[in-house]
Order: structure tokens, then C-alpha cells, then sequence
């Protein structure tokens, strides 16, 4: 059986976006330009003068990933709420990227990930001539934090099936607790899917210093009686357990790499995605990792 490599993809032209930081409540403005082959995705800071304004996009910079995926270099600047963002890109098979961002956060817009993925689809996708490095798993890897497991086995799909089962949420989604998807598939469905959070963590998550920017314009609001306050309610019943998966798909971009394998989630968090993505970086001379150009590699890989 072959498993088809996917070539590596840019936009056609620069996209923009401006918006308020769900956490700092700053109104940034975010530019998406084209890269070169190989470039892989990278952030610049627009606003930062002295110093390196660019962060090189990799699981281990990534810092304290509690309420998002934040990124950091050496010389400790950073950017959070990356997650929403390189999920669109993931979504719309684009590998290589600049993001120039003039704060630390980039916009969280309506809180799912459908205003990026449009916009890049109106600009146009170029493929170019590398293959999308790809870690082909050859034998399983798991972690766990708190109620949080996530494994990947080996396979010749690029399947994932993430399941939410905690005390709070059940009698919130009920049923609609699971949620399964192939990375290739197209997943417009789930880039409409919105962040969420509960009204009884509103006080406490600002004064940690999150939420600032927070509103039913761009989060699923969840009462203390686990209704939802909307008022146009869920977009679909699986809208959490969706956007779960968007989070998923945007933090296992970090590794910059596809990943060959089958993913079971059980609650998953940033924090353990990043974990799991810094385990496999770790170990990858367990498994095989295949790359190169389409001249000299060649795009179909035999697989068991």
C-alpha cells in the first residue's frame, strides 16, 4: 500500500486581518506573506526595534501553552494565540509562510479559524516543488496530562479521532462528545468552529491576566447551568468538540512535519499537544522521517 507525500505550498499574494487579542483585548493587525520553498512558517514582530523580532515556529519554542499556544525566542519575545491561525494554514495545505504581527498576540476574529482559511483561499495557493517532510511513526507514543491522553500508532492514514469526557462538559455537548478526521480531508466544516469557555471562570481567567479581549462575538459562552448564552447558539452540535480539533491541528504544526500515523485524543489541551509534538521532536530517531525534492524522493512511500 502508498501512502502520496503532498508537496510543500504557499500563498499566491500577502493577506491581511486586524482584529482584537482575545486575551490582551489589543487590536492587532496581522500580514500573512508568501515564503520561499523550504521556508517553513515563521513570525515576525513589526513592533519590536531592538533585538530579534522573528520567531522560528517549533514545539520547543513554545512556552507555557495554558489557555494557547504562545511561541518565544531567545531574546524573549513572543507571540500567543498562534494556534487558530496555523490551523487554517494546515487546512489549506500552505507550508511555507511569514506572519508579521504588530503585538503579542495574533487577533482572535469571530474565535474559530474560518476568516483565515477564506482569505487564503482567495488569495490562491501556490505548490512548489519540495515535498512536506513527514514522520512516518513506527512504533507508538502517548503521554498524559491531567485528564488529557493523546497516542499515536502506527498506520498509513493520517487519521485522528479526539473524544472530550470530563465532568464538565458532558452535560454541555452530551453525545456530541467525539469527533474523527483525516488531515487531507477538507475540513471546512471544522474551521468554523469557535473557542468556548465558561461564564463562572470569567473573573478569575482576567485576573490571571487572559480574557481581556473575550466576548460572545468571538467565544461560546457556556453558563453556570451548562446552557449556551449565544444567541445563535452552537453552529453544530459538535462545535466544541470541533474546535477542540481545530486547536489540535494548530499546535501539532509547530513540529513543522506531517505525521504518518493514527492519533486517538482524550481531552486534549495545548499543553499536552505541545507535549506530545516535544516527545516526538525528542524521539524522532525512533521513526522513519522522509524528505526531500520531488527529483530525487519519490512521492509515493510504500507503507505496511
Amino acid at each position: 500500500m502508498f501512502f502520496r507525500l503532498r508537496k510543500e505550498a504557499t500563498l499566491r499574494s500577502a493577506v491581511r486581518f486586524a482584529g482584537i487579542g482575545v486575551h490582551s483585548g489589543i487590536y492587532t493587525n496581522v500580514t500573512v506573506l508568501p515564503s520561499r520553498d523550504g521556508a517553513g512558517i515563521t513570525f515576525k514582530r513589526t513592533d519590536i526595534k531592538h533585538g530579534s523580532s522573528i520567531i522560528e515556529l517549533s514545539p520547543m519554542s513554545v512556552v507555557d501553552p495554558t489557555m494557547c499556544t504562545r511561541i518565544v525566542n531567545k531574546d524573549g519575545v513572543s507571540v500567543a494565540v498562534i494556534e487558530h491561525l496555523l490551523a487554517a494554514l494546515r487546512i489549506c495545505k500552505i507550508t511555507n509562510a511569514e506572519v508579521e504581527v504588530d503585538s503579542g498576540e495574533i487577533p482572535i476574529l469571530d474565535g474559530s479559524a474560518i476568516e483565515f482559511v477564506n482569505a487564503f483561499k482567495q488569495s490562491g495557493i501556490v505548490f512548489q516543488s519540495s515535498l512536506v517532510p513527514t514522520i512516518r511513526i513506527s512504533e507508538p507514543i502517548s503521554v498524559s496530562y491531567k485528564s488529557a491522553h493523546i497516542s499515536i500508532k502506527p498506520s498509513n492514514k493520517q487519521k485522528c479521532s479526539v473524544t472530550l469526557d470530563y465532568d464538565r462538559i458532558n452535560p454541555v455537548i452530551g453525545k456530541s462528545n467525539s469527533y474523527s478526521f483525516n488531515f487531507n480531508d477538507d475540513l471546512e466544516d471544522m474551521a468554523q468552529a469557535r473557542t468556548f469557555g465558561w461564564i463562572a471562570d470569567y473573573d478569575k481567567v482576567r485576573a490571571l491576566g487572559f480574557a481581556k479581549g473575550a466576548s460572545e462575538d468571538n467565544t461560546i459562552v457556556i453558563t453556570e447551568d451548562s446552557f449556551i448564552k449565544n444567541k445563535e447558539g452552537l453552529r453544530n452540535k459538535r462545535e466544541i468538540v470541533m474546535h477542540k480539533c481545530l486547536d489540535l491541528i494548530g499546535d501539532f504544526s509547530t513540529l513543522g512535519y506531517d505525521i504518518l500515523g493514527e492519533i486517538t485524543a482524550i481531552n486534549p489541551s495545548h499543553y499536552a499537544n505541545n507535549l506530545l509534538m516535544k516527545t516526538l521532536l525528542k524521539e524522532s530517531y525512533k521513526h522513519d522521517i522522509i524528505a526531500g525534492k520531488q527529483d530525487n524522493v519519490s512521492e509515493l512511500l510504500q507503507v505496511a
